[in-house]
């Protein structure tokens, strides 16, 4: 997984439904947004996103997601006719709101690059961060989100590189229509690098029957209900979680407490 960081300038374009999609993203966990990526062309889903803002003051760090997709050409945000751009879609765990709220400014990043190695306020989306910066600004990123109460109920994670670490604090829940549950991505990373992407009841692989589309998608399942638990935990990647297709998963939660892993598949015996 790679990290980039995206722009948006205010002086070019006019937000207007910024604050519509924190609301919707603290309703629901997330919001989905088409961005324009610049000349890249190297961003993968999965990949780690950023956003800054541009222009006149406020400036800094706005929000945070991941790519939801790859690269694709679409007709150009300002309407020029026959005029095309790069775009990939960004789901978004973290948006802030500039005109309400404080931004990871301009002193925050060089607290975190005291050897300028980045460039922070680039004219264009795309661009990739530095290796050599992205465990300080992961680290401070979520310390700076979690002291301004950005986002209400959060995992727990002090060690952001988890390459060796073996478990993953998750579960105060976020209450919304449904009870939502944070998860850690990181315990969902080391999980999939450990059973792969097929649904581990029914083999279904969604990369075999869709192509480049499925790669890599399936859902995590937690062998032990978060819901069930109501707390923070630590999770086991290996023995704690589980891939399954979406089919699956739905029918292991079609009851409480929830099916068996052995349960469904016998059940599809």
């Amino acid at each position: 997984m790679n990290t980039f960081l995206f722009a948006w300038n205010p002086n070019r374009w006019d937000w207007e439904d910024l604050q519509e999609s924190i609301e919707h993203l603290e309703k629901v966990g997330y919001v989905e947004r088409r961005w324009s990526c610049g000349n890249s062309k190297s961003i993968r889903k999965g990949d780690r996103i950023f956003l800054i803002r541009l222009g006149n003051e406020p400036r800094g760090i706005m929000g945070s997601g991941y790519a939801k997709s790859s690269y694709y050409v679409a007709p150009h945000w300002d309407g020029t006719e026959n005029k095309t751009t790069n775009y990939i879609d960004i789901e978004f765990d973290i948006l802030i709101n500039p005109n309400e709220n404080k931004l990871f400014d301009k002193e925050s990043l060089e607290s975190i690059d005291k050897n300028n190695l980045q460039q922070w306020f680039p004219q264009q989306s795309g661009i990739s961060i530095k290796e050599e910066v992205l465990e300080s600004l992961e680290s401070n990123w979520f310390n700076f989100i979690k002291e301004n109460k950005y986002i209400k109920n959060s995992f727990v994670s002090n060690d952001v590189t988890t390459q060796f670490k073996k478990t993953y604090k998750e579960g105060k829940s976020k209450d919304i229509v449904q009870t939502r549950y944070e998860r850690n991505p990181e315990a969902r990373k080391r999980c999939l690098k450990h059973f792969g992407y097929s649904c581990k009841v029914c083999s279904y692989d969604f990369e075999k029957h869709f192509g480049e589309i499925g790669k890599g998608f399936i859902h995590v399942h937690h062998i032990n209900q978060i819901s069930e638990i109501g707390k923070e935990y630590e999770v086991d990647p290996i023995k704690d979680l589980i891939p399954v297709c979406p089919n699956c998963h739905a029918m292991i939660h079609s009851k409480r407490p929830a099916f068996t892993i052995e349960e469904i598949k016998e059940i599809i015996r």
